[in-house]
């Protein structure tokens, strides 16, 4: 696990932060499209958003994922999260704030789970 954490953290790290208003993170555009299924435990991808934030998450088991955010908002900062999507319940480690955290992680098991 700390490896996934490590790997999550440095992929986030090495992604350029580019400055930007607001985040803008929507659900509905990060959906998966018709033609692909949900991720299956083992899986993952990497999403920009309007406002080049990036966010990447890779399945860990059949309702938990791991979860790494570079937020234009925040540059310099990565953020890794897991999230429990039986619970709804997730936990975070860097220094982006919450309510920021919320935004990305509030729609994300009923877009990505």
């Amino acid at each position: 696990m700390k490896t996934l954490i490590s790997a999550l953290v440095i992929s986030a790290a090495s992604v350029l932060p580019v400055s930007a208003s607001l985040h803008d993170f929507n659900p509905t555009n990060a959906a998966p499209v018709p033609s692909r299924t949900k991720a299956q435990v083992g899986q993952g991808e990497c999403l920009t958003t309007r406002d080049n934030s990036k966010m990447c998450y890779l399945k860990t088991s059949a309702s938990t994922f791991s979860i790494s955010i570079l937020d234009v908002d925040f540059p310099g900062k990565p953020e890794v999260a897991h999230i429990d999507c039986s619970t709804g319940r997730w936990g975070a480690f860097g220094d982006i704030p919450k309510a920021t955290l919320d935004q990305y992680l509030g729609s994300f098991c009923p877009t990505f789970g």
